[in-house]
């Protein structure tokens, strides 16, 4: 982790985040090295990429991997989802600036619905086969429509 933070603090000022790619990932890796703030930050830059016209270049059309990358930048970034020794991890936060966060995905053909919110967290089996679901260091089985909320005091250790 070190390694990758003294990366992104050399690169990211030096970044001017031209590409519809680059602010995507900028966000990801912020959100994994703990600089929350940072992470907001640039998640506003690619989510509103087209919308404020950033690069002056909209006339030629959308920029679907800013679209796509402000999706990424919510589960790979604040909700810090991955796959872990085939199990789905996370350990979520949500933005200073919002109430709460969903999405839905789908994960070795399971199909989840994910809420995050200043309290709690949920995970919702919507379809598919029961999966277990390892959220910071608590493993939890999910079963057909089962809703799983973590309790307050295990996120406040986390946030």
């Amino acid at each position: 982790m070190a390694c990758k933070k003294r990366n992104f603090d050399f690169y990211e000022p030096r970044t001017v985040h031209e590409s519809s790619l680059s602010s995507s990932v900028y966000s990801i890796v912020a959100s994994q090295i703990g600089y929350k703030q940072k992470a907001y930050e640039l998640y506003l830059r690619t989510s509103r990429l087209d919308l404020d016209n950033y690069n002056s270049d909209t006339e030629d059309g959308v920029h679907l991997t800013s679209m796509s990358g402000s999706w990424l930048a919510i589960v790979q970034g604040f909700a810090e989802i991955y796959a872990n020794k085939n199990m789905l991890t996370m350990k979520p936060y949500i933005p200073e600036q919002w109430s709460h966060y969903s999405f839905k995905m789908n994960f070795r053909g399971s199909k989840l619905g994910i809420n995050v919110n200043k309290t709690d967290v949920s995970v919702e089996l919507l379809e598919g086969k029961p999966i277990d679901v390892l959220i910071y260091d608590h493993t939890y089985h999910i079963e057909k429509s089962m809703l799983v909320e973590m309790p307050k005091e295990v996120l406040e250790g986390h946030a």
